[in-house]
């Protein structure tokens, strides 16, 4: 058979997305809300989205089946999507932001793509700055969890 084949690395891998997915969710829901100005619900679909695929990305390069998953390595899964899936977020709400129309933080153009390729990594530094203490360390956690939980311990 040449097709795509799901086999159990793979439905863990997607388990850990859905999972840090829901993680970049929770965790943006409560920094929005608090939010000044309109606009900012995007970026928690924008986290929960970046977060999956971050997740996934790295679940499945570093937690593979040929590799030894311990819970360590589940941590450090966890604390990279942690701190990588905030740019990724905010190009994604930069995105949304321009083929939806809507304005920046500021009230002007929204950034086009291109722009946003910089623009994404300054607002990501002032999030890694403000929330990153809370999201790196969750997403270890979670990640520790994960592998612990999948291990059947």
């Amino acid at each position: 058979m040449t097709g795509f084949q799901v086999t159990t690395e793979v439905c863990k891998g997607l388990i850990a997305a859905a999972v840090f997915g829901c993680l970049g969710l929770a965790l943006a829901y409560p920094v929005v809300s608090l939010a000044p100005g309109k606009g900012w619900h995007l970026l928690i679909i924008s986290s929960g989205l970046a977060t999956f695929a971050v997740g996934l990305v790295l679940w499945r390069r570093l937690c593979a089946a040929a590799r030894a998953t311990s819970p360590r390595r589940g941590a450090l899964v966890g604390a990279l999507t942690g701190l990588l899936a905030h740019p990724l977020a905010w190009y994604f709400l930069i995105l949304f932001n321009y083929l939806f129309g809507g304005p920046n933080s500021l009230g002007d153009q929204p950034l086009n793509p291109l722009e946003g390729l910089w623009g994404c990594f300054v607002f990501a530094f002032w999030s890694i700055f403000l929330t990153g203490w809370f999201t790196i360390p969750a997403g270890a956690i979670t990640g520790w969890l994960l592998v612990r939980a999948m291990r059947g311990r």
